[in-house]
């Protein structure tokens, strides 16, 4: 399977926002085999939520908040759990 990746520094003006998370929590390019990414214009400025490609299988996401500026406002980690296998004959 060819890997595909989200880069930000091609969609973004400004990936400075990375560097003012904790270190290692965002990088610059993510691997959509395994992450989805969502990039959406608000009017106080972006919101970006990267996820798990499957949620259903569970996983890590982060809602990301930045202003006009492109500047961290804020940011939340969610923790999805797994749909449960329904295992009933």
């Amino acid at each position: 399977m060819t890997e595909m990746w989200y880069d930000f520094s091609e969609n973004m003006d400004s990936v400075e926002w990375i560097s003012e998370l904790p270190s290692g929590l965002v990088s610059k390019r993510i691997n959509l085999q395994y992450q989805r990414v969502e990039l959406k214009k608000v009017a106080e400025g972006y919101i970006i939520y990267i996820g798990p490609a499957d949620p259903d299988k569970g996983g890590d996401g982060i809602e990301i908040n930045l202003d006009n500026q492109m500047n961290l406002t804020d940011y939340v980690i969610e923790r999805i759990e797994p749909v449960p296998i329904n295992n009933s004959p």
